[in-house]
Order: structure tokens, then C-alpha cells, then sequence
């Protein structure tokens, strides 16, 4: 039996998309279950269950993000040794609008720059407080109504030492990881196909 280490095929991590897709759907749902107690008065939210949800879905949440971050991450990296690079760069251009993720800015200026999708995987494996953004809906803010995830993920972090925060459109992110996930794949069948 030959040493698998010597073989001349190159080994990348593999990137599991359906391990993605799964993640993803985890995480929506988490901001979903959490959006529709937005508003409800205290009567209405309570229990064992709400209070385990709300103690275990942040960071259940961050979790779920810093996954796929990491994988979609090694991904990209992963493209730039191969010649689909330039397919999947098309796509993204073509795909994602400027802004579309988020923004990146400094704690107390007003100056923000849109974030790219690798922005905003590099922003989540770097962070230092992984920050969902709540609301309670209409309600008075002195009022005893549940507050929901409304969607956008707050970061915060250092490189070297200077502070920065991104804003991140929790919902545009996961849906990027799923077409991107589709397109892989269907460049990979399309690939297969034509050999």
C-alpha cells in the first residue's frame, strides 16, 4: 500500500456546502423564533422554553456564524489556487450589490465603507463581540414587552490598535451562502458533465 501523503493530487479542506446550507437554515430560524416575540407583552412570552431560547440562541447564533464564515472563508481561499476563480468572481460581481452585507466604520465616526462578502466573513472570524441588534417593536421603551433579533448583526473588533465595527445584514449574508453554495455545485455538475 502506497503512503498517502505522497500523492501528487493537492488536498484542500473540504467545504462541506450542505453542512452550510444546514447552518444557515439554523441560523434564520433562530432570528425568526426571535422576530416573531418581538412586541409581545410579558404575559405572552415566558415559560421554560422562552427563557432556555433566549439563554442559549446568541450564542447559538455566533456560533452557527463563525461556522460558516470559516468555511465560506476557506472557500474563497481555496479559489484562488484554481482556475474557477474568475467564474466565481464574475458571479459575486454580477450577484451582490455594493453595501448589500453591511458597513464597516470605527466606533464614534460617522464614516462607514461597505463590506464585501469576504469582509464579511474575515469581519465574524475576527470578532471580538458578536452583537444581534434587538427591537421591541412599537412599544415604549420603559414598557415590559418582549424584545426581538430585527435581522442586523452588530461586531466589533481590533486590527492592531485601531477599533472597528461592522453592521452586518444577518439575512443578505446567510442568502449569499446558499446561492453561492447552489452555484459551486452547479459548476461542479457542469464540470463533471463535460469531462
Amino acid at each position: 500500500m502506497n503512503n498517502p501523503y505522497w500523492h501528487e493530487y493537492k488536498k484542500p479542506h473540504v467545504v462541506d456546502f450542505e453542512g452550510v446550507r444546514d447552518h444557515c437554515f439554523q441560523a434564520f430560524s433562530i432570528i425568526s423564533a426571535s422576530r416573531s416575540m418581538m412586541g409581545l407583552s410579558s404575559d405572552e412570552v415566558g415559560g421554560i422554553l422562552s427563557d432556555t431560547f433566549h439563554e442559549k440562541a446568541e450564542e447559538r447564533l455566533a456560533r452557527l456564524f463563525l461556522d460558516i464564515a470559516l468555511q465560506m472563508r476557506t472557500f474563497e481561499d481555496f479559489l484562488t489556487a484554481i482556475d474557477s476563480r474568475k467564474e466565481y468572481d464574475a458571479y459575486v460581481k454580477k450577484t451582490f450589490e455594493s453595501g448589500e452585507f453591511g458597513s464597516l466604520g470605527s466606533p464614534g465616526t460617522f464614516e462607514r465603507s461597505d463590506l464585501s462578502f469576504r469582509d464579511v466573513c474575515n469581519k465574524i472570524i475576527h470578532t471580538d463581540d458578536f452583537r444581534p441588534v434587538y427591537d421591541n417593536g412599537s412599544n415604549p421603551r420603559d414598557e415590559d414587552f418582549s424584545w426581538g433579533m430585527e435581522g442586523i448583526i452588530e461586531l466589533r473588533g481590533r486590527l492592531g490598535a485601531k477599533e472597528w465595527d461592522a453592521w452586518v445584514s444577518a439575512e443578505e449574508f446567510l442568502s449569499a451562502c446558499l446561492l453561492i453554495a447552489n452555484f459551486v455545485e452547479r459548476e461542479d455538475k457542469r464540470e463533471s458533465e463535460g469531462s
